[in-house]
């Protein structure tokens, strides 16, 4: 059973102190690449692609039935050869 000589501990604890220190950086390196790259990568897409905000569509008009597109059926009061107009909203 030998004890090592106090300044054999003391140097071991500052090489283990060190790796420390060289773990952590590397690790604080890593994130801060990451969080960079993340930002730069969103940032490229936005630019690409444009705004993901809401988008406005304009509606084509449709023209109202006249006169002579009228089912030959008088009995008839409904129009169905023109389909209602799709509206949509965005909550």
């Amino acid at each position: 059973m030998s004890t090592p000589q106090p300044s054999d501990r003391a140097a071991l604890g500052r090489a283990r102190l060190a790796a420390r220190a060289r773990r952590v950086a590397r690790i604080r390196r890593t994130v801060v690449a990451a969080t960079l790259s993340a930002f730069v990568l969103a940032w490229g897409v936005i630019v690409f692609d444009g705004s993901m905000g809401t988008t406005s569509v304009a509606a084509t008009p449709t023209a109202a039935p006249s006169a002579t597109d009228t089912p030959s059926d008088s009995s008839s009061s409904t129009d169905t050869s023109t389909p209602a107009p799709l509206t949509t909203s965005q909550s």
